[in-house]
């Protein structure tokens, strides 16, 4: 009996992740098809760019000191403090509710902040699931805010909302409100519990986990950002529409990170390089074959695709061999964080930032949106090596992994230049 309740569990399980993580994949492709490129371009500026980097600032590193805390040192006192972060961060929400209807602000920020609002919250109350195993729910709200999108979706097709940028706004704030009334209700049920100073040790912990995430995120997601700098918004839209193409193979780590999220923080060292190194050979195997069958499968369903494919096919490649560097830089931080090296690794972080900076500024001139790409393919691949470097200070050697990020990049670059761009 026991045998056939786990399998109708993870039956369970692989049926809504599948619905949900399509939802994810597959509602920003439908939307390119519908949106004007700078509506799109716009949406995913706020989505998956400036939206996620103030995410990281906003939650201060909180959703990280949960499983530290609960799962691995067992401090189970301090588990109602966390209830006070809900209100914490309706303090940047009210603030930008204040500068938009009062003070004008334009509505790409207002976009990206109430988004920015409602991934902090989705990563704190997930977190905390995936921690305790209740890993449905958890599945769920982590794609929320995709599922709010596919509705708008669905709502446009009967005409019942205008395909706009301003449509989706009114969505997102409706869905953000949601957060709002569950958090002071939150509060408010478990007020007696919470203690200000279990609070306040949290904070001292989470801020080395707050500038990590932060420096990780700004290094990894920075992409939309730095594409809107150097040219618009409707570039924007074709760099995401490809980056999420090729985050397809995000999926499966995801499978993996929140079924297998406590043994993260409790395997050695040694066993979970045996893993990883496998899974990324397998992961950019997947990713290159992908790439090369999908110009006969996506071209039947987007007219996005068909347009632009020829054009921009070789950054679709770049994309796809830097998701395998992607989810490695992922893995990398759970063992960063779990192992106390977040602040000796956010000096490397920073020191890349800086000269990732540089880079930018004297290839300013000749920059073109391919040689973005591989600029930034290849500062997300050093990030990746320095944290197997901060990890190896402590003898903590991911001598495998390493050697295949490595080699995986050379592979990547070489095809790039001697195939692609002959």
């Amino acid at each position: 009996m026991e045998v056939i309740s786990q399998i109708k569990k993870h039956s369970l399980f692989a049926s809504v992740f599948a619905l949900a993580k399509a939802t994810v994949y597959f509602v920003p492709l439908l939307l390119a098809d519908v949106l004007s490129r700078t509506d799109f371009g716009i949406l995913e500026y706020a989505l998956a760019g400036l939206g996620m980097i103030v995410n990281t600032v906003i939650n201060l590193g909180v959703p990280g000191a949960y499983p530290y805390f609960i799962l691995r040192e067992k401090r189970l006192e301090l588990q109602p403090s966390f209830k006070l972060h809900v209100l914490v961060l309706l303090i940047p929400f009210v603030i930008n509710q204040i500068l938009f209807f009062f003070f004008e602000l334009n509505i790409n920020f207002y976009l990206a902040f109430n988004v920015s609002y409602i991934i902090a919250n989705q990563v704190f109350y997930s977190t905390q699931l995936k921690s305790h195993e209740k890993s449905i729910v958890a599945v769920i709200l982590d794609s929320g805010l995709y599922i709010v999108l596919l509705v708008y979706y669905i709502f446009s097709l009967f005409g019942l909302v205008a395909i706009s940028i301003n449509a989706i706004n009114v969505f997102i704030i409706l869905y953000a409100m949601g957060y709002v009334f569950y958090s002071i209700y939150n509060f408010f049920k478990h007020k007696n519990q919470i203690l200000i100073d279990g609070y306040k040790i949290i904070l001292r912990f989470s801020v080395h986990l707050l500038i990590s995430t932060f420096l990780i995120f700004l290094i990894t997601t920075s992409g939309r950002i730095l594409v809107e700098y150097f040219f618009d918004f409707e570039a924007v839209g074709v760099y995401a529409f490809y980056f999420r193409l090729s985050a397809i193979v995000v999926m499966i780590y995801q499978v993996i990170n929140i079924l297998f999220f406590k043994k993260l923080y409790t395997l050695s060292p040694l066993l979970l390089d045996e893993y990883y190194y496998k899974f990324f050979l397998f992961i950019y195997t997947l990713s290159v074959l992908i790439f090369f069958i999908s110009p006969y499968i996506v071209g039947e369903f987007s007219d996005f695709f068909t347009l632009t494919f020829q054009s921009y096919k070789n950054i679709y490649f770049i994309l796809s061999a830097q998701m395998v560097v992607w989810i490695a830089t992922a893995l990398n931080s759970s063992i960063i964080d779990r192992e106390k090296l977040a602040a000796i690794n956010n000096i490397k972080f920073l020191g890349l930032s800086v000269v990732a900076l540089i880079v930018f500024y004297f290839c300013r001139n000749q920059m073109d949106l391919q040689f973005l790409v591989l600029i930034h393919f290849t500062i997300i691949s050093t990030a990746c090596l320095i944290q197997y470097f901060s990890l190896y200070k402590k003898n903590i050697i991911f001598r495998k992994s390493a050697l295949t990020i490595a080699s995986l990049y050379l592979f990547t670059i070489g095809y790039y230049y001697l195939i692609l761009c002959p």
